[in-house]
């Protein structure tokens, strides 16, 4: 980016004093300052980044943008939150690019539709996406901030835990299409319920211009709600269940040389086409869907949805085969967790032909249903056929509880880990699941070498 600061001071409604300098990169960390950065110092729960001007000054930056004066001699723009200037300074700084930006969010899968629609539009364009866990309202306005001049699509996800912040991350993003993949009890305790996560989700709609695209799934319960929210704009709806503008049929899942493949046909109004994704399950053929019809929306080619859908491999922590040193299967679906990603992993654990066991952490965010919750998992996993349960994370205790015989809790995961070494037997497959908190990784580090590496 190249910006003046007396621009940002504008764009930001806030006043300059110094010198005033073009900058071309923007941090809120001095760890990562280059040449020519604007430091903008926010304040969190934990943190507040005014204490660290002289730090930045020392890493290279040019100017600060902060709430009130520092002792520093850099040139300094001073507004009344340095937070919501960081977004006011992204979005003007996209306002200024020929960009067309999908907008993606939902409880489940987003990440895999975003790195699905990058893959695709990557084919044989500039393409930004959103890196890691960049979906908040600190990281999408820093996803924003990395665009340049030369990419010609964005593909932005967003991820919230209360009412408005989708609206808030996508008023900045101004996207021209939004897709909403699904509602489930991720954050519920930040929403309250079902229907008010839907609504949350449904806020990206508004930031849709009259002649903007939404992308709906047909199967999720709150269809309607959000075809209702989108009102006289476009509507692509997706099914892996029914007719619809964008759908699958025949399909057909495999784990073969201990890699998952999921075959469908693509079906659409510009025709069908075979894809055969080199990840597991039908809520990826979903994903597939809703990457699939933005792309139709941007003029993309059959041809090139397939060979970008095909050359994705598996998110890491998201359903991913490991193999350790004795030849046993790990599935990896440690990124995060919630019922509704736990229930499409068990469908999965249990069509890999293989004594099927699940390695769970606790759910985190559930709220006062928690107890609740873990009990109707454990109920849910037994149904599902697993035939070992190893636990951690005090509400699983609810969790065994329910299971019954061939389930076991620990306080800890190292006791977790030596039991599971001396159980295993090496004709089981091991699901590891549980949310981001519980960092299930480390057990999963614990059997394979060179893990993340």
């Amino acid at each position: 980016m190249k910006m003046q600061l007396s621009e940002i001071a504008t764009y930001t409604h806030g006043s300059l004093s110094g010198q005033n300098k073009t900058i071309t990169s923007v941090s809120i960390d001095t760890r990562t300052l280059s040449a020519n950065s604007l430091y903008i110092a926010i304040k969190g729960q934990n943190f507040d980044g005014h204490r660290f001007a002289k730090q930045a000054e020392a890493a290279g930056a040019i100017a600060i943008l902060a709430e009130k004066q520092l002792d520093t001699s850099l040139p300094t723009i001073i507004v009344k939150d340095s937070l919501l200037a960081l977004a006011q300074l992204a979005g003007a700084w996209k306002a200024s690019l020929s960009v067309k930006t999908i907008g993606i969010t939902g409880s489940n899968g987003k990440t895999t539709v975003k790195e699905m629609t990058a893959a695709i539009l990557a084919v044989n364009a500039q393409t930004l996406s959103t890196k890691g866990n960049l979906n908040n309202e600190i990281g999408v306005p820093l996803t924003l901030l990395q665009l340049q001049p030369e990419h010609q699509y964005a593909v932005i996800e967003m991820g919230a835990n209360h009412a408005g912040e989708i609206k808030y991350s996508s008023h900045y993003t101004k996207p021209d299409i939004t897709v909403i993949t699904n509602v489930g009890s991720a954050h519920i305790e930040g929403f309250g319920s079902l229907e008010q996560t839907a609504h949350a989700k449904g806020e990206i709609i508004g930031s849709l211009a009259p002649n903007g695209v939404a992308v709906l799934n047909k199967d999720d319960p709150f269809f309607s709600l959000w075809t209702s929210l989108a009102a006289a704009r476009k509507i692509i709806s997706l099914s892996v269940r029914s007719n619809a503008d964008v759908s699958a049929k025949a399909l057909d899942s495999e784990l073969k040389n201990n890699t998952f493949r999921t075959h469908f046909t693509l079906v659409t109004k510009e025709g069908d086409i075979a894809i055969s994704l080199q990840l597991a399950g039908k809520h990826n053929v979903a994903n597939a869907l809703a990457a699939a019809a933005s792309c139709l929306q941007l003029g993309i080619s059959l041809t090139q949805i397939k060979q970008g859908l095909e050359s994705l491999q598996p998110v890491t922590g998201r359903l991913e085969p490991l193999l350790d040193d004795n030849g046993n299967l790990f599935i990896d679906d440690t990124y995060n967790a919630n019922p509704s990603s736990l229930s499409a992993a068990l469908t999965i654990l249990k069509q890999c032909n293989k004594k099927p066991w699940l390695v769970l952490g606790a759910f985190g965010e559930m709220g006062s249903t928690s107890p609740q919750i873990h009990q109707e998992m454990g109920l849910l996993i037994k149904k599902m056929g697993v035939a070992r349960l190893f636990t951690v994370g005090n509400d699983t205790q609810y969790t065994v509880e329910a299971f019954g015989s061939g389930a076991s809790f620990f306080q800890t995961q190292e006791e977790l880990i030596s039991s599971l070494k001396q159980a295993q037997q090496g004709s089981e497959v091991i699901l590891v699941k549980g949310s981001r908190q519980q960092k299930m990784e480390n057990i999963i580090a614990a059997f394979i070498n060179d893990f993340r590496q």
